[in-house]
């Protein structure tokens, strides 16, 4: 119930957002938001044929985490943060990698979605500036060649047809 009023608060009161697409394989996407409750100034709607990973991370300054949607059903939050550093990084790669900073990743099957985010967790210094940075990216999964894996279970299997035949043999003998 908390996370409902939460959303439509966000909704309510936050930025005016905006719809954009977001196309997968195409680097980060950045968009900003306000203060604790508040919506993220952009939607992402996106359409993939293949599995596909999201991406959300914090920016600029670290600290801040986000309750993450996909057409209006919560995925969770991005991974906690200290709040106690100042760091200011603009690299969202670097961003995504260091503890320093709120990342976590989804996967996504074929389909339409539509990513929308609140703040949930702010550090002061948000507060003070008045708007945070962050971004997402859409990454397409490469699915495994079953036949290039397939070498693989040759060992096992030909392990397991000489110990038959030797239990076979010993039986017969």
């Amino acid at each position: 119930m908390k996370r409902i009023f939460i959303a439509l608060l966000a909704l309510s009161f936050g930025f005016s957002a905006n719809a954009a697409t977001l196309t997968a394989d195409s680097g980060w996407s950045e968009f900003s938001f306000a203060n604790v409750g508040n919506a993220w100034s952009d939607s992402f709607t996106f359409t993939i044929t293949q599995s596909s990973k999201l991406t959300v991370t914090d920016g600029w300054q670290s600290g801040d985490v986000f309750e993450v949607f996909s057409n209006g059903t919560s995925l969770g939050q991005t991974s906690a943060a200290p709040t106690n550093k100042f760091p200011i990084i603009t690299d969202y790669d670097v961003a995504a990698l260091s503890p320093d900073f709120s990342t976590r990743i989804w996967t996504f099957l074929a389909g339409t979605y539509e990513i929308s985010g609140i703040a949930v967790a702010s550090p002061w210094w948000t507060e003070e500036f008045g708007a945070g940075l962050a971004a997402l990216r859409l990454d397409t999964m490469s699915p495994v060649p079953a036949p290039a894996a397939l070498w693989l279970l040759t060992p096992p299997t030909l392990f397991l047809l000489g110990i038959r035949r030797r239990v076979k043999n010993s039986i017969e003998s």
